[in-house]
């Protein structure tokens, strides 16, 4: 057998070539989730801002206040008036659900977070009256997770 002696300057530029990919994987990694982060804090702003939308009409609106309660009262014991505010009330939920779980998904919240809001979502999904609202206001793939997490079938 013929051994070669590898010479102390090769060990040097092999070490050197190491530590470089491996900062190169470091930035990489770092670069993955500064965009997360920055989706995250996108769709948060954009959620806020519909939740403000949503929220405005309500303002000062003491009557908002009596009915915003769960389970939702049965929309045919309410007046009209009373029932647009629950529909802005579920359009409102709906946002902020959907946002949970639009973070949850980006890695943003614990999953033990979007298993405490899973029942509200279920309640809120699972009401027949208000689930029209519901559907009108949510993504395609918000609805998907509902109704593979939905107990009522609503027919």
């Amino acid at each position: 057998m013929n051994m070669k002696k590898i010479s102390v300057d090769t060990w040097i530029q092999l070490l050197g070539m190491v530590g470089v990919l491996g900062g190169l994987v470091f930035v990489g990694l770092e670069m993955q989730q500064s965009q997360r982060i920055a989706i995250a804090s996108q769709v948060q702003a954009r959620n806020d801002a519909l939740m403000a939308f949503f929220t405005a009409p309500l303002e000062g609106n003491t009557d908002a206040m009596e009915l915003f309660r769960f389970p939702v009262p049965d929309l045919e014991t309410l007046s009209e008036e009373e029932r647009i505010i629950i529909g802005q009330l579920t359009l409102i939920r709906s946002v902020s659900l959907e946002n949970a779980w639009q973070q949850f998904n980006l890695g943003m919240i614990p999953e033990e977070t979007i298993e405490a809001t899973e029942s509200r979502m279920i309640s809120m999904y699972d009401n027949c009256q208000i689930r029209p609202l519901f559907d009108s206001r949510i993504s395609a793939g918000f609805l998907s997770y509902l109704k593979s997490i939905s107990k009522n079938n609503c027919e």
